[in-house]
């Protein structure tokens, strides 16, 4: 009777080890996608960013033409339009601190006197990571700008740099916040000078 019991006794133990094993065999899989770092949780620390990756994001900043047409216009030279945009890039990460892709940027100029206006353009960019989350990023293509006189949209030419940090929300989404100068160059109508704070949304 007594042999019984040890056995019965051993055996509930036994089980019981493999129960907790399984069971952590179980949550570890999710516990290594929540636990970014070894050492606990590293929402800022450096990620893998190879592969595809889409980022979503808006700005929001003001706008200096340097343009003769644009001072005889409004009889102002240094005038700063403001003005916001929403983003679209895509592209993939060459390696963990170096992406390269494409941002697609739709936005509006908001000016009592010169009236809502529509910008569009694209860039071929790179994010170039320094020290963890902090990154550079420089972009050269074409946008599309409006006259002075409000009626017509020119082609520019140029480009976007500026600093900026990553945080890391989870294993493979992060938000960039970035302090950004875009300047383009429109034919016959001067510089478009436009610095602007950009966020962005990232899933890698």
């Amino acid at each position: 009777m007594i042999r019984r019991r040890l056995r019965l006794r051993a055996l509930h133990s036994f089980l019981s080890v493999v129960g907790v094993y399984l069971g952590l065999c179980a949550v570890a899989p999710v516990a290594e996608a929540s636990v970014l770092g070894r050492r606990g949780i590293e929402i800022e620390g450096p990620q893998d960013r190879r592969g595809f990756f889409i980022g979503p994001g808006i700005g929001f900043g003001a706008t200096y033409f340097d343009s003769p047409l644009f001072a005889r216009t409004f009889n102002e030279a240094t005038a700063f339009i403001p003005g916001g945009r929403i983003e679209l890039a895509l592209g993939g990460g060459v390696g963990k601190r170096l992406t390269l892709g494409v941002n697609l940027h739709l936005g509006t100029y908001m000016s009592s006197r010169f009236g809502p206006k529509v910008f569009f353009g694209g860039d071929v960019e790179a994010n170039i990571f320094i020290i963890r989350g902090f990154f550079v990023r420089t972009g050269l293509g074409i946008g599309g700008v409006p006259q002075g006189d409000g009626r017509r949209v020119r082609m520019g030419a140029g480009g976007v740099v500026g600093l900026g940090y990553e945080f890391w929300l989870n294993a493979s989404a992060a938000l960039g916040v970035a302090l950004l100068y875009d300047l383009r160059a429109v034919p016959g109508d001067g510089l478009r000078h436009t610095p602007y704070v950009g966020l962005r949304f990232a899933w890698y």
